[in-house]
């Protein structure tokens, strides 16, 4: 028997016309040199199921007023580009990506970058006309947020573990379609325009976004929001693909017709309202979607095993993404990266705790699958417990060594807070139960 993701009202209409001209359905993220990394294997891997299912059992279901007191708070946050006049940035919070110009930095297989490159880049920013445009805009495809405008990649010195591919410095953030931005000016080659999200800023292709109107705005902005519950959809006009679509793209409904809303773009570059159907089930589901044992299940075990991928890069994940993406569907906002994501909840310290104390004190006040743990630079969802152990959901990059390197991981993975323990030649002070700090609970 078919299960259907349940909402906090009736679930999604499932349309049943064959004929849409354009249609959500079930895809595929294309393959990359990302998926040919590295994915090593510890004992965690082999001999925990890769299935939150167990453990989604665990959690405790929200109550439908707490679920939608955060899906307020969700909504409010997710428009709030569309409700400033200013990028209201520090001045230091502009330039900061500059710092690149002073260090070594390489291309991805070992070629030095020229000071001089980075000084275009600089030129090309065009910070003189810095909140000239001052435009509400929104993206109409899966796009990305780059530290400089431009698509080249660079990093630190590739021949250590974990300063080369996938960690190219000039990848700010992924960004879904049907995201609302604030546009504060052109780079000088009018190819880019400096954006700010509600959860990132940084430098987006034209191509990729188009402005809005009031009028636009007022039929967007509707209060009839639905969430994309499976990864990696197609949406597809006239045959054609427009984008893939993450889990966790939000499309208003369109109440009349039942249709999903998302943004073209006309010639003169303005956001034009399209809609889109779908013929399958459990794809997408109004938010926010119940937390109940079911939902959280279907939602996180498709995270399972998508490749690390810094800032999202080609179309995946890292540690901050998942916990972002998880959440999202529940109605519970995250920012973007692991160290705000700590400051957004109930924050619990386990520093200088010993590690069997530290151990206890997660089993003890941490919650089943609505509970993050925080390391300075990466972030894991709390699963449960198995054996008296805490059981974590991480997009994990790797185990530090005693020698330096990394056993590369290089996926999303279920382990135990000490994964990689049972290699003579882990580095014991870089393992994770060591490094925690706290439990952030929601």
């Amino acid at each position: 028997m078919k299960k259907f993701i349940f909402t906090l009202g009736l679930f999604t209409t499932l349309s049943t016309s064959l004929f849409a001209v354009t249609l959500l359905s079930i895809g595929e993220r294309t393959r990359s040199d990302i998926d040919n990394m590295p994915s090593n294997q510890i004992n965690d891997t082999l001999f925990i199921d890769q299935d939150p299912t167990a453990f989604s059992q665990q959690a405790e279901p929200m109550s439908a007023m707490e679920q939608l007191d955060y899906d307020d708070v969700y909504n409010e946050k997710f428009f709030e580009p569309w409700h400033i006049s200013d990028m209201n940035l520090l001045e230091g919070e502009k330039i900061w990506q500059f710092m690149f110009a002073k260090r070594k930095m390489y291309r991805r297989f070992g070629e030095r970058i020229p000071k001089s490159w980075f000084q275009t880049q600089i030129k090309n920013s065009n910070f003189d006309n810095y909140n000239a445009l001052a435009q509400h805009a929104i993206t109409i495809k899966h796009t990305n947020l780059k530290l400089y405008p431009t698509n080249k990649e660079f990093y630190y010195n590739t021949t250590r573990t974990g300063e080369g591919f996938p960690f190219d410095y000039n990848q700010n953030s992924s960004v879904y379609m049907n995201t609302p931005l604030f546009a504060s000016h052109y780079s000088l080659d009018g190819r880019w325009i400096y954006v700010k999200t509600a959860f990132a800023f940084g430098w987006m292709e034209v191509e990729s976004m188009a402005f809005v109107t009031p009028s636009f705005q007022e039929v967007f902005e509707n209060n009839h929001y639905y969430i994309t519950t499976t990864d990696n959809l197609n949406l597809i006009e006239d045959e054609k693909m427009i984008t893939l679509v993450k889990m966790g793209t939000i499309f208003p409904q369109d109440s009349l017709t039942n249709e999903y809303i998302f943004a073209g773009k006309d010639e003169e570059g303005y956001a034009t309202i399209k809609k889109t159907k779908v013929n399958e089930v459990n794809i997408i589901a109004r938010k926010p979607i119940k937390f109940n044992a079911f939902n959280i299940s279907y939602i996180g075990k498709q995270l399972v095993g998508e490749p690390y991928g810094w800032g999202g890069k080609l179309k995946t994940r890292d540690c901050s993404t998942l916990t972002r993406d998880f959440f999202a569907p529940f109605g519970i906002y995250l920012p973007r990266n692991s160290q705000q994501q700590a400051k957004s909840g109930e924050y619990i310290s386990v520093k200088g705790l010993s590690l069997e104390e530290k151990q206890q004190s997660i089993l003890e006040n941490a919650k089943s699958c609505r509970s993050l743990l925080f390391v300075p630079g990466h972030i894991m969802l709390y699963l449960g417990e198995k054996d008296n152990e805490p059981i974590i959901l991480h997009n994990y990059w790797g185990v530090r060594l005693k020698n330096g390197k990394k056993h590369i991981m290089g996926r999303a993975i279920i382990s135990t807070t000490k994964p990689g323990a049972e290699r003579a030649d882990i580095k014991k002070k870089s393992m994770l139960l060591n490094t925690i700090k706290g439990v952030i609970n929601f």
